[in-house]
């Protein structure tokens, strides 16, 4: 099974929290920025941007504020890095899906009838796999910060504009991808992405 439908799958048996109350909202997005910096090369590695899709859960709570499952998948390509895998050449853009799977909420900045604004956030992990026999995929643990607004159209659905940072934490000198003779040393503790979104907010 594909790594990011494991994810999805994860993500949907988490409905069981609250059954009486939860929002889920489809998204499509766009998803840019990212590099990793070899250490031994100082080359610099750049994902490229495209188009990304997920999910969010939520559960409302107390005083405007709900609680958020968040899911996004981004399929790309890393570039021109050097490999040393049989039948491979030196360097090579290796195709590369990056998802997210976070567990935070939304914090309310005005609860206007007509338009609501809040602050998004969570914690949780990002799975980089690599598309290329012989090259090993890496899970890490990460963190978003947003900030969005929901119109409401109904009385149950909602238009959800969301933009969001995603930051990936990496020790100094971490290898990824390496299984064998590959190495990508990264120089850098921290990975970044931003992605923005829009989804239909239907709540149950």
């Amino acid at each position: 099974m594909k790594s990011h439908v494991k994810l999805l799958f994860i993500v949907l048996t988490l409905t069981s929290f609250n059954s009486q109350a939860v929002e889920i909202t489809p998204l499509l997005g766009y998803r840019g920025g990212g590099e990793f910096i070899d250490l031994d090369t100082n080359k610099r590695h750049t994902i490229v941007s495209s188009e990304s899709y997920g999910l969010i859960l939520g559960f409302p709570s107390d005083l405007g504020k709900v609680i958020e499952v968040y899911y996004s998948h981004q399929s790309s390509r890393l570039n021109s890095v050097d490999v040393t895998l049989p039948a491979t050449a030196s360097s090579v853009d290796i195709p590369l899906t990056i998802d997210y799977l976070h567990i935070g909420g939304t914090t309310p900045i005005s609860e206007d009838k007509k338009l609501k604004t809040f602050v998004s956030g969570g914690f949780g992990f990002t799975y980089l796999s690599p598309d290329i026999s012989g090259l090993q995929s890496d899970l890490r643990a990460s963190f978003s910060l947003g900030i969005g607004l929901k119109w409401p159209i109904s009385e149950r659905i909602s238009l959800r504009l969301e933009s969001r940072i995603l930051a990936t934490l990496f020790n100094s000198n971490s290898a990824l991808f390496c299984n064998g003779g590959c190495s990508l040393s990264v120089n850098g503790s921290l990975f970044t992405q931003a992605e923005v979104t829009a989804g239909l907010a239907f709540r149950f």
